[in-house]
């Protein structure tokens, strides 16, 4: 009789390879079950890999998208926008906020690539002006106060009753001392914005275009408008002006409007 001597290493790793393939296939799966049925985002999180629309909700939980559903983690939102754009690069709202999050972080280069990518995966999305403006704005290198402001000049075009394209056009204008370009395109929009006489942005930036061209006395009264309005914001409201900032420091950061409020008032007054 001849004893055959059967090798079994091939076999286990034939085995394992498609438990492997298994396990890789039914990851999103898995991923949906943790998140729906057991209220896992961590573990739905972890296991998510070639679900790009959900791996893009799961960043959204992790940015804070709603005031009362979500958690704020800057990292684990990053890293579930890198699974989306990893899985469909022109996925829709992806590039957008992993540089929102960039920008956050004060990477204004980094931010940068990000908006651009989303600009060229989705032209349509021009949202992205808006957060590209803002980069602009705060990165302040040769000619980024101009490209600021041609991008947030488009974006109220396209968003004609938004009123923070209106605030920082008017913001980077007087950084470029263009005082009278602001204040003509902040008294524009308080007329024609709905609401917008009740903003207190918009008043403050009113108020700071008039001081710097020295009409004191009406800068007064806009930052005593401002003033008032901002004494009634609630910090919901102030968390949805800034939906990318941590919500906890939403009532620090009204607090400092106000005091920067008064600061103006009293160089108005001065």
């Amino acid at each position: 009789m001849i004893n055959l001597k059967i090798n079994k290493w091939p076999l286990w790793f034939s085995i394992g390879v498609i438990a492997f393939l298994g396990f890789a296939l039914s990851r999103d799966a898995l991923a949906k079950i943790a998140w729906q049925k057991y209220g896992k985002p961590n573990a739905a999180l972890w296991l998510v890999s070639k679900d790009a629309d959900f791996a893009l909700l799961l960043g959204n939980y992790y940015f804070g998208a709603t005031l009362w559903q979500g958690e704020y983690n800057l990292k684990k939102a990053q890293i579930a926008f890198e699974k989306a754009v990893a899985a469909n690069p022109k996925i829709l709202w992806g590039h957008y906020q992993l540089a929102r999050i960039i920008f956050v972080k004060g990477d204004y280069n980094g931010a940068l690539e990000e908006i651009n990518r989303e600009l060229a995966a989705n032209p349509e999305n021009l949202r992205s002006l808006y957060v590209r403006g803002l980069i602009y704005g705060y990165r302040n290198q040769a000619g980024d106060l101009e490209k600021a402001g041609e991008d947030f000049g488009r974006f109220t075009r396209w968003a004609p009753s938004e009123w923070a394209g209106y605030n920082d056009l008017a913001w980077v204008l007087s950084k470029q001392g263009k005082y009278m370009e602001a204040e003509k395109i902040v008294s524009m929009a308080l007329k024609e914005i709905l609401e917008g006489e009740n903003n207190p942005w918009l008043w403050n930036a009113l108020g700071v275009a008039q001081l710097n061209l020295k009409k004191k006395s009406v800068a007064a009264e806009s930052f005593k408008k401002a003033k008032e309005l901002a004494q009634d914001l609630t910090s919901e409201e102030w968390r949805r002006a800034y939906p990318g900032n941590n919500p906890e420091s939403a009532n620090e950061g009204l607090s400092d409007f106000i005091k920067a409020i008064n600061e103006n008032l009293g160089r108005a007054n001065n």
